[in-house]
């Protein structure tokens, strides 16, 4: 009778082990609190071949026909998808300018987006008379690999995209991801820099890195054990057998 509830006890053990290393964020609150995490975000500033969405607005359609190549008079605006931004969107060039219609030149490189914005719009302000300027990034892209649901290449049409939101567009982790140490790979101006974080952790809401930026990379390693739970035999099965072993034991035991 022991030997059973000590079985039992290694099943319970196992269980809770398991729920332990796949719950997010940790000690973050009940259900019936409220906690509050600040979070200072990394502010992102535009790179070379970043691809921008640039929009100058006016009740005048031929002014509107003028400052953007894209318009049609007949829908306002031509429908933007991936690959029409590619075409109809304005790239950074190596010297980090984008070239605008009317305006000419503008720097972009190393500015945030809000501060392009206000720069053109300043610009505009001289021109036209209750125009106004709006800015967005055509296409937020980032990568999820490794161990997710549905790895591959993603776009984000927002300005703001936290991990937990790319995981969950990739289909969330896998049973084998590592939870705990998740790698963030991020393209600079003078090369690749890398950040891990924890998801287990309630303290990835204060972290900088909770917030991806455009162009990066997350990629979720498989735990340790993987290569063993694919080559061993399901570990229900071993307990099974070990539990039917103690009773074939026991009853030869009561037998004689």
């Amino acid at each position: 009778m022991k030997y059973n509830f000590f079985i039992f006890l290694i099943i319970i053990f196992a269980s809770c082990t398991s729920q332990k290393k796949m719950i997010y964020l940790q000690g973050s609150g009940v259900a019936d609190s409220t906690n509050n995490f600040i979070n200072k975000s990394l502010t992102y500033k535009i790179h070379t071949g970043d691809i921008l969405y640039v929009k100058v607005l006016s009740l005048n359609k031929e002014i509107n026909s003028i400052f953007n190549f894209d318009y049609d008079a007949s829908n306002n605006y031509t429908l933007n998808n991936e690959i029409s931004m590619y075409y109809k969107g304005y790239t950074v060039s190596e010297d980090g300018h984008i070239t605008l219609p009317v305006i000419g030149k503008v720097l972009a490189i190393d500015k945030t987006i809000e501060e392009l914005q206000t720069f053109i719009q300043t610009t505009v302000d001289t021109l036209l008379k209750d125009a106004q300027v709006i800015v967005k990034f055509g296409g937020f892209k980032y990568t999820v690999l490794g161990e997710v649901k549905k790895p591959g290449l993603y776009s984000y049409y927002n300005n703001k995209l936290t991990i937990l939101e790319a995981l969950g567009e990739a289909g969330d982790l896998t049973d084998m991801g590592n939870r705990k140490n998740v790698l963030i790979i991020r393209p600079t101006q003078t090369g690749s820099v890398t950040y891990r974080v924890n998801l287990l952790d309630k303290k990835l809401l204060e972290d900088p890195n909770f917030y991806l930026t455009p162009n990066d990379v997350v990629y979720v390693e498989p735990v340790k054990t993987k290569n063993w739970k694919l080559n061993a035999p399901n570990i229900s099965i071993i307990l099974s057998s070990i539990t039917t072993t103690i009773l074939v034991i026991n009853f030869i035991r009561l037998t004689f």
